[in-house]
């Protein structure tokens, strides 16, 4: 969901050692401060805290009644007063001031406020409708587990509060985050000017967050500029865990000998124009070139200033893609293995030759040029990996190996899905996270 909005930026960017985006934006600049709520001499605990799930309880956690969750619901409603915003349906802790709404999307509605203690400008997102249904409950337990998971990283999106509603009109679940300028897709599509140098430092960003990701056995499953958000000073992050989804092998392996089941990953992931054609041409299990093919759209998007795939269709995309990387060769489509594919590519049907990527970019770098074709393949197996797409040449002028870390908690464990089967399940887990999250908050400062 593209969660930031401003107005047309009107300056070029400036090369020199931060990137800077000159902006007349559409919300208000407050006094300049920290995006974290520790800008105020606290002193902050700056080593490495170990992720702490606290699996061991879940079955206690779990196994409480009902009328336990009910009570946890009127308390935490009534601990404390709340600042109702009735024009916006929000309702907000009483030290956040909202002062407009930034965005909106179909899981929720996105405001910027200020938490008036320290001054810090921040984003609410309030999403929406999670007790109706099953899958959007699962969704939002999902996000605030790799949020969390992934707490720390300068690319990826911080978050610094939580807070579960259930008045009526105003319920939801409530994730107070930094406040970040602009999403990236109002950035290249802008009249901004962008270098070559600008191009590499951002995606250099981007492939960043993504290997710490990746390290962590997980796949994104949504990237695209529209969950990728710009400050001001040039910094990029990821956001938007919604759709991400743990893929460990071990952990796969052992559910399947526990229970039986074979583990299921949906599909139908990915923004259309993003979507890797795996995902479109079977149902065969994916893995994480899914998300390099959707980077390397963006790597395209920054040169074209416009999506490089832009199907009005499931059936139309697969027909953009096979303009320009032409009629993949048969044994790509017998991996494939579908009835699909093999209809779509063998003769009779048209075939198409490869567009030079030269030739639709002709501004381009050869090096930017070459990344692209090698994360734009047909073949999942034939696209580079995170790690081989830090090393390329492209990068020559911007990297800093030091910046490219892995997460330290090791592969993130998905096995609590296998324990909750209903919504009453789901409900204890989502207040388990948020009372664990706000446990960690607290330990934080010292």
């Amino acid at each position: 969901m593209a969660t930031y909005n401003s107005n047309i930026m009107s300056n070029v960017f400036q090369k020199n050692d931060s990137i800077n985006v000159d902006i007349k934006a559409s919300i208000p600049k407050h006094k300049k401060s920290s995006s974290t709520l520790n800008s105020k001499k606290k002193k902050v605990i700056t080593s490495d805290m170990a992720y702490q799930d606290n699996e061991n309880n879940l079955d206690y956690v779990l196994n409480k009644s009902m009328d336990d969750s009910a009570s946890k619901r009127n308390s935490l409603n009534k601990k404390k007063e709340m600042k109702l915003y009735p024009k916006y349906g929000f309702k907000v802790s009483p030290n956040y001031t909202i002062k407009e709404v930034i965005g909106k999307g179909s899981y929720g509605t996105v405001a910027a406020a200020v938490e008036t203690s320290y001054g810090a400008q921040v984003a609410i997102k309030k999403v929406t409708n999670i007790f109706t249904r099953d899958i959007l409950l699962k969704r939002a337990i999902r996000e605030l587990k790799f949020m969390r998971y992934f707490k720390g990283h300068k690319n990826i999106v911080n978050l610094l509060d939580l807070e579960i509603v259930f008045d009526k009109t105003y319920d939801g679940l409530y994730c107070y985050q930094e406040m970040i300028d602009y999403d990236l897709a109002r950035v290249i599509h802008s009249s901004v000017q962008l270098s070559e140098f600008h191009i590499q430092s951002f995606f250099y960003q981007i492939m960043c967050g993504l290997k710490y990701i990746h390290s962590a056995d997980v796949i994104h499953r949504d990237l695209k500029p529209g969950n990728i958000l710009c400050s001001i000073q040039g910094t990029l992050k990821i956001c938007d865990f919604g759709l991400a989804r743990g893929i460990n092998e071990d952990l796969f392996e052992k559910i399947r000998s526990e229970t039986g089941k074979q583990s299921h990953i949906t599909s139908y992931v990915a923004t259309r124009w993003y979507r890797a054609p795996e995902l479109m041409l079977c149902r065969k299990k994916y893995n994480k070139a899914v998300d390099i093919w959707a980077c390397g759209c963006i790597l395209a998007e920054f040169y074209g200033r416009k999506p490089i795939f832009m199907g009005n269709d499931q059936m139309h995309q697969i027909v953009e893609i096979l303009k320009v990387l032409g009629t993949p060769k048969s044994e790509t489509i017998m991996k494939y293995g579908s009835s699909v594919a093999v209809e779509i590519f063998s003769i009779p049907k048209p075939q198409y030759g490869k567009m030079p990527w030269k030739t639709i970019y002709p501004f381009a770098c050869d090096k930017g040029l070459d990344l692209i074709e090698k994360m734009l393949k047909w073949d999942p197996d034939q696209r580079l990996d995170c790690d081989q797409v830090l090393n390329h040449g492209f990068f020559k002028d911007v990297r800093n190996e030091k910046e490219e870390s892995v997460c330290p908690y090791g592969a993130f464990d998905f096995e609590y899905e296998q324990h909750v089967t209903d919504m009453n399940d789901l409900t204890k887990l989502l207040f388990k996270e948020v009372e664990e999250f706000k446990k960690m908050k607290a330990n934080i400062y010292v």
